[in-house]
């Protein structure tokens, strides 16, 4: 050191520590590099270079003491932040740079300045160029390197560092450098050498070209010089790491293959527009690319890039045809981006004007047309297949969409998909950063996904960076684990749209599922197996050949062709669905649609019922764009309901299964829950409740009248309709046995339960296609082998020898795989490439039970420990709803959500020493007596609720213990000297679980209870033996909502409240079912879910099934049903969705009075047609009717005294009933007022004329005495006589045809008292069928 600092005598105290520790850092850091490849130099020789060097950039004798000697391993730990450092660049300059580039990008702050100066070994290694010293290695970019550089230590004058956040992340290192300026020699410059002799003995490219042409070269070496016109990128395929480029004169190529270890590093030294020569070049063929000869770099071969002025890196934008020979022009970057803008113009007047394409466009729209595959093809536009066109672009980074993707964004406006060329690096990528892009494809619109403008970049394009970013990235680098998206785009042979949608639903998925259900290193394993599901992806395309593309004329890859498609498929969150459902739901609301034509005939006590619910669907694949639902099916125990779920929130599901002959029942299979799922088609229900206080339909637009209003959404989904993306653990078992079946399989194990809710539904799912079948398909495998203990502590070996898998096989080789090949290995293989084997991941097997891996937090894995089961039938259940429980020993007694199920335990409780899930049910389980068991659950235990279905067996399995008494229930039980012969129970706890088990010939042996015995709307309505408590099935035909219950105590209100459950107060409403199997006969069953969960599904059309109502008859005779706090009611098949009309129905039947009046000799019906003639009018009533009170409302006001009506609005009501006969029997049939017009034979004029006259009188009442009609009224009033004239005349009397209903079922016989000369006689005589008229239609008389 001594002898160094004696050249700096003149120097300062502080100057010459400075020196010193430059001395240290040089001899402690640099010299043991130099010592090990250069045989040593003198440490003063070197440091006295390094100062001479620095001395140099400052143009003076200073030394630069503000900065530190760095080495590269207190870079790489201590430097957390990205930083900028120079020698030559002022602190000033560098403000003025950051300004300009933080204006440029403005979310961007400019890289911090530190005055670090780094010394260090400038070598090559297998990732790339690297700067070394004794400390370690760090990565670096280079932006015009030359080969003489290679091993050659060097000063770094300028120079960013960036880390990666957070550091050491995936095997990466913590940062990495970008040189921006050329390091400096800190030995003497290498004198440039001739390779492989003088520069003028070199051949040209035509030379070269036409030699390559003899196929005579006889092992010759030659030397090739010309300018570089493509460069492929670095590519590393079974352990070979390689490039080409080629080199033109004119319309002369000559493509060079390097593939020398040794030459490898040439790759950042070759570029488009640099003029290189190389010496040592052999001719070769390539395996795979017949016909043609290439030249290959040996170990001999040299590489040297002349300065040339007209050599500077281009930055033109031009259009390569494939016949076209170089452009000279060279264009500014503000004209390459006018120039796309042209291009993107062009494009957008090609799709408008389709059919007047002209012919000798090169980018137009091939003739041909394919439709979007998948089961959104109906709803999705015609995708349309076109050509890119191949252009060259500068321009600057403006954001990076996802590096481990490939995707970036340059100026804003146009996009940049890398991920068709290998991705080790992408360093110095960055926003701010201007990158030169040679050969990249043109694409407009190729997914809505993505930017309208998309530059794409093949194996022949280049990308290279022309200047670094001065700024830092935003906030901490994003995790996307989406590292794996290119190698499956390679493997599946992806076009660029299918590309982008991976992407979207990686992202989706990542944002909605991940960390709880989807590790985020296998959420692209979820989005292929979406995207398979939807099969947008073309299966028939071509693999790639990496030599054509890289190198042959004409140029030939995948992005020469692309779909275009106008809508794409989303993915909505559960949150955003449910937010968009109730946008939709009240902005389509229209409450004078909710009303029947009589509207101006309602009181406000009627007027407001009928607005007080309503529904609107929507189809899902009928959405203007086509959206995909994916999700976790769970239940909840709030609402006892089956949910949708991702990590924005939840929607309740009705789920029905298909069966035999397209019928469909409520879903039972309890291995749904936990199972990741698309849900492709289903229904969309949004239901509105809402309190009014309209005084009349004149009032609907005043909003101030609607004092609250709430809105459910729900999904009607059938399991055909869902694609299982993962499954759970028990599900994974159920698809191993179903084989190659797929998961359609899976409803077809319940085939044999009887289900009367279940009917033929049209709508609900198609079949699946041999394409799914075969991407849900499974292998076959029998179930190993599990221990279980019975009563008597015998082990017996239960399942089937062998071994199963838990999922299918394509779902467990996409798990288990950490990496797999390529088609591009394949490709390179038969291309002669390389010689090296390919290694092969090797497959491992998953044991049965066990989840998929990635896949977590839906399903705990099997267990090693023992549990008990007990096999079981369900019977009946009931309801759920609000009772009084006390769940603990000492705990406060309260409301808790709770039901019951009655089942048949099919033997005793069995010890297992693994959890059997799901599996095949055992002899041992059935042995013993059948005995009935009451099961109850309460709170937590109530989400089994919508899969617990009649006549379905089920598994109940107590984890973590070998007492068999848990599930053990005595049969009588005595307290207080009292026997109790009902039913035992059993309270099942929230830990318990419950599987559905195939029905099996052990399950058909059971004989079904009497329970089960489910009636037909029809039996209810005329059987003389039903019991009072009765259960039925029928269609839903109306749903109409019940007044409100005046003085109804509120207490119980409060206290639902404070449980958070979801009821709906005062939600009192009627139902209309008919029956399932002939459409004429209904019911009326009153419903009031005050202390009820919300029940979705209950729209007109749907199936239901009614458990436990009482049946009552009215004082009319009528029969009616009554909702008890036992019942329960389950939907077994979806409606039509259709909120505009209920279920199709056919015109009434055409009946005889004499018919409908004595139904033991005729036909049950409740509405038909009569053809009749009018004999009488037996009454007329005519009223304007207070709104608000419903008194008799005059011109002057409400006639109302005490208390006073201060009501000013009033409606006009009428009605009439008449005698009609035709020839079997009399009825008296009832006119409302909408039908009173048509009766009287009176136009809307003169109806509404006779509506004015009555405002001052207020009400009117005639009646028939003998042959006239006569009134209470003054009989001298003029309208008094018109109406009796009227109603007396033979027009009125006349024939009709009456739609007309059934008013009262109760027909006693009346006693009346007939006189013939001087006697009497009192005579019982029949009571006229009783009607009311919906519709009446003339008859029209035909000679």
């Amino acid at each position: 050191m001594d002898m160094f600092l004696g050249h700096f005598t003149e120097k300062s105290r502080v100057e010459q520590t400075w020196l010193s520790e430059l001395f240290l850092s040089v001899r402690d850091k640099l010299l043991p590099v130099l010592a090990g490849i250069t045989g040593g130099l003198p440490v003063d020789e070197v440091a006295l270079s390094v100062v001479s060097r620095l001395q140099g950039c400052f143009s003076s004798d200073s030394l630069p003491l503000s900065f530190r000697c760095v080495c590269v391993s207190e870079l790489l730990s201590r430097q957390r932040t990205a930083c900028f450092s120079s020698l030559t660049m002022s602190t000033s300059q560098h403000r003025v740079l950051t300004r300009e580039a933080e204006q440029a990008l403005p979310n961007h702050k400019g890289l911090s300045r530190a005055n670090l100066l780094l010394i260090g070994w400038l070598s090559t290694g297998e990732d790339g160029w690297r700067v070394s010293d004794s400390s370690g290695s760090v990565h670096c970019e280079l932006l015009e390197p030359e080969t003489s550089w290679i091993n050659q230590p060097m000063l770094f004058p300028t120079w960013n560092y960036i880390p990666h956040n957070p550091p050491g992340k995936g095997g990466q290192e913590a940062g990495y450098l970008e040189l921006i300026a050329s390091p400096i020699h800190l030995t003497p410059d290498a004198v440039t050498f001739d390779p492989g002799g003088p520069l003028s003995e070199a051949l040209g490219v035509r030379e070269t070209a036409r030699w390559l042409g003899e196929k005579r070269s006889g092992g010759a070496l030659v030397g090739v010089s010309g300018e570089v016109c493509t460069v492929s990128p670095l590519l590393v395929i079974a352990g070979k790491r390689f490039f080409c480029f080629s080199l033109r004169e004119r319309d002369f190529t000559v493509p060079i293959l390097v593939m020398d270890s040794r030459s490898v590093p040439w790759r950042p030294c070759v570029f488009v527009g640099r003029h290189v020569c190389v010496s040592a070049l052999r001719a070769c063929s390539l395996r795979g690319w017949a016909g043609h000869r290439v030249l290959s770099v040996t170990s001999q071969s040299r590489l040297v890039a002349r300065s040339l002025a007209h050599n500077q890196p281009r930055t033109a934008v031009t259009e390569e045809k494939e016949t076209e020979t170089e452009r000279s022009q060279q264009l500014s970057q503000q004209e390459s981006l006018a120039h796309v803008q042209t291009l993107r113009s062009d494009e957008q007047a090609s799709s408008a004007d389709e059919p007047t394409i002209a012919a000798d466009v090169e980018a137009d729209a091939l003739p041909r047309e394919e439709p979007p595959a998948g089961p959104s093809a109906s709803a999705a536009c015609a995708v349309k297949i076109k050509r890119s066109k191949i252009i060259s672009y500068k321009g600057v980074i403006s954001a990076v969409t996802d590096q481990e993707a490939g995707l970036y964004v340059i100026d804003g406006k146009l996009g940049l998909c890398l991920a068709y060329q290998p991705l080790h690096w992408n360093s110095g990528l960055r926003p701010g950063a201007e990158v030169e892009l040679q050969h990249v494809h043109f694409l407009f619109r190729p997914s809505p996904h993505g930017l309208p403008t998309m530059l794409c970049a093949c194996l022949r394009s280049s990308v290279r960076v022309t200047a670094y970013s001065p700024v830092a990235a935003v906030g901490p680098a994003s995790s996307s684990s989406h590292g794996e998206l290119p190698r499956f785009l390679l493997e599946k042979n992806l076009g660029v749209s299918e590309y982008l949608w991976l992407h979207y639903y990686s992202n989706a998925l990542q944002q909605r599922l991940c960390p709880r259900w989807v590790c985020e290193s296998r959420v692209w394993v979820v989005a292929s197996r979406l995207l398979e599901c939807l099969c947008v992806h073309d299966q028939g395309r071509e693999p790639r050949d990496i030599y054509r593309e890289m190198l042959q004329e004409p140029h030939l890859c995948p992005l020469n062709e692309y779909r275009v498609c106008g809508a794409g498929c989303e993915i909505p969150s559960i949150s955003d669905l449910c937010e968009w459902l109730k946008e939709k739901c009240w902005s389509s609301l229209s409450l004078s649609a909710l009303l029947p034509p009589s509207a101006a005939g309602l009181t406000r006590a009627e007027l407001n019922p009928l607005l007080s619910w309503s529904f609107r669907t929507w189809s899902l694949q009928d959405q203007p764009k086509v959206a995909l639902l994916v999700g976790i099916l769970e239940t909840s125990p709030v609402t006892a309901t089956l949910q949708l779920r991702d990590q924005t929130g939840a929607i309740d599901c009705v789920l029905v299964e298909t069966v035999e002959a397209g019928s469909q029942r409520a879903a039972d299979n309890t291995a749904w829950l936990g199972c990741l799922v698309c849900v492709r088609r289903c229904t969309l229900v949004a239901e509105r409740f809402l309190k009014t206080n309209f005084p009349s339909w004149e009032h609907l637009n005043e909003e101030k009248y609607i004092t609250n209003k709430l809105c459910r959404v729900y999904l009607q989904v059938c399991v055909s309709d869902l694609h299982i993306l993962s499954p759970s653990t028990a599900m994974g078992l159920l698809l191993a046995e179903s084989g190659n079946k797929g998961p359609r399989a899976i409803t077809a194990h319940g085939e044999k339960r009887s289900e009367p809710g279940s009917r033929g539904n049209e709508g609900a799912g198609e079949k699946a296609t041999d394409k799914e079948r075969e991407s849900e398909g499974t292998s076959d495998g029998g179930m190993e082998g599990v221990g279980v203990k019975g009563p008597e502590e015998k082990r017996t070996s239960v399942g089937e020898p062998g071994r199963r898998r838990s999922i299918g096989k394509r779902m467990r080789e996409e798990e288990e795989k950490g990496s797999s090949e390529s088609e591009l290995m394949k490709t390179i293989e038969k291309s002669g490439g390389g010689d090296t084997k390919r290694r092969r991941t090797g497959d491992q097997e998953i044991p049965a039970g066990h989840p998929e891996q990635g896949i977590v937090g839906r399903e705990a894995g099997a267990t090693s420990d023992p549990c008990v089961s007990l096999a079981f039938r369900v019977e009946t259940k009931q309801g759920v709803a609000l009772r009084n429980h006390q769940l603990l020993s000492g705990a406060t007694p309260g409301l808790s959500l709770s039901f019951v199920t009655k089942v048949t335990c099919l033997g005793k409780a069995q010890r297992w020493d693994e959890d059997p899930r799901n599996g095949p049910l055992q002899v041992t389980e059935c042995n013993g007596p059948h005995t009935q068991l009451e099961l109850q659950f309460i709170s937590s235990a109530v989400r089994w609720f919508p899969l617990l279905q009649p006549g379905s067996v089920y598994r109940l399995m107590a984890l973590h213990t070998e007492d068999v008494s848990v599930l053990s229930v005595k049969t009588e039980s005595v307290k207080g000297g009292v026997k109790s012969h009902g039913d035992p129970s059993l309270v099942v706890q929230s830990r318990w679980r419950i599987h559905t088990l195939a029905h099996t010939p052990l399950t058909t042996q059971i004989v079904p209870s009497e329970t089960q015995n489910i009636k037909t709307v029809s039996q209810i309505l005329h059987s003389s033996s039903c019991p009072e408590i009765v259960s039925f099935y029928g269609v839903i035909s109306q749903r109409i909502t019940l007044k409100e219950e005046q003085g109804k105590p509120p207490a119980i209100q409060s206290l639902i409240k404070t449980k958070g459950v979801c009821v709906e107060t005062d939600l009192r409403f009627r139902l209309t079912i008919e029956d399932a199997e002939v459409s004429t006969p209904s019911i009326q069953v009153y419903l009031d879910l005050t202390h009820n969960p919300f029940i979705p599904g209950l729209l007109p059309g749907a199936t239901v099934v009614l458990h436990a109502f009482q049946r009552s008859v009215s004082r009319k005779g009528n029969v009616y049903c009554r909702f008890l706090p036992i019942s329960c009611v389950t939907v077994t098949a979806l409606g039509s969705g259709d909120s505009d009309s209920s279920r199709h129905q056919q015109p009434p039947p055409m009946m005889l009075l004499g018919e409908w009046a004595r139904p033991e000799e005729g036909q049950h019906c409740m509405l038909g047609r009569v053809k009749a003639h009018v004999t009488c009018v037996l009454h007329l009533k005519m009223q304007w009717t207070c709104s608000l009170c419903g008194s008799i409302y005059k011109q002057d006001g409400c006639s109302r005294t005490f208390p006073s009506c201060e009501s000013s609005t009033a409606v006009f009501q009428a009605e009439a009933k008449v005698a009609v006969e035709d020839g079997t029997a009399e009825a008296h049939v009832w006119f409302c007022s909408e039908t009173v017009p048509a009766l009287l034979l009176l136009g809307a004029t003169e109806w509404e004329g006779l509506q004015w006259r009555m405002r001052v009188r207020g009400h009117l009442r005639l009646y028939a005495r003998g042959r006239d009609m006569v009134s209470d009224m003054n009989p001298e009033d003029s309208l008094v006589q018109y109406l009796c004239v009227l109603c007396s005349s033979s027009s009125i009397c006349r024939e009709l045809t009456l739609t007309c209903q059934l008013r009262s079922q109760k027909q006693e016989p009346q006693l009346r008292r007939m006189k013939r000369g001087e006697r009497e006689f009192l005579t019982k005589f029949p009571s006229p069928l009783q009607l009311a008229c919906t519709h009446t239609t003339p008859l029209t008389h035909t000679l």
